[in-house]
């Protein structure tokens, strides 16, 4: 039997339910040899196990759960969260403003979990330019390609080699763009501007 040659390091991988996720799961699985999945989508019950929780990584990988400190400070080793879009955007639906705005950047940060919702300290940041005529879908496809590619260089080069894990220059934007902002926003400029790239 040939020696299992995976990093032995206890990772719990927070994920929800999409594609990107999926692939996500499967690389994981194939460089650690102890990963418990954590699937949580909006509206799932509070996940009680997470309580008792003990680990050397928790690693949000597009995970829709935000974890309360009292749970990411058990990690003995750290706990970090790749989020898709750019620092200039902390929270959601960022896609749709980048190609409202006519930003010509875009991409995908990964960081280490804080109390707030997307303000740790940043470990690196992946851009790409956006594509002319790309639509916020596409856009949305481009940067999930970015996050999964950021998510195994990280793992490779840093965490299974226990490296320590680079430190960005890189700053976040002020502003949290929520979920109910984004809501108002779309119904506004759809109004005005219905065939907008930002909508298709």
């Amino acid at each position: 039997m040939s020696e299992d040659l995976r990093c032995k390091d206890k990772v719990l991988l927070s994920v929800c339910t999409m594609d990107w996720c999926d692939l996500g799961v499967e690389f994981a699985k194939t460089i650690f040899s102890d990963v418990e999945v954590f699937c949580w989508d909006p509206g799932d019950a509070w996940p009680e196990h997470l309580e008792n929780w003990e680990g050397d990584w928790i690693i949000s990988y597009r995970g829709d759960f935000i974890f309360p400190e009292r749970i990411y400070k058990k990690a003995r080793k750290g706990a970090i969260n790749l989020h898709p879009a750019p620092p200039r955007y902390r929270g959601l639906g960022s896609q749709h403003y980048a190609i409202y705005y006519g930003d010509e950047t875009y991409g995908s940060t990964c960081h280490h979990m804080a109390p707030s919702v997307d303000s740790g300290q940043i470990i690196d940041v992946a851009n790409f330019a956006i594509a002319p005529g790309a639509t916020a879908s596409s856009l949305r496809m481009h940067v999930g390609i970015s996050c999964l590619q950021q998510f195994a260089r990280l793992m490779s080069d840093y965490i299974v080699q226990g490296k320590p894990l680079p430190v960005s220059e890189y700053r976040w934007g002020d502003r949290l763009y929520k979920q109910s902002e984004l809501k108002d926003w779309m119904l506004t400029m759809r109004e005005n501007e219905p065939d907008h790239r930002c909508f298709k």
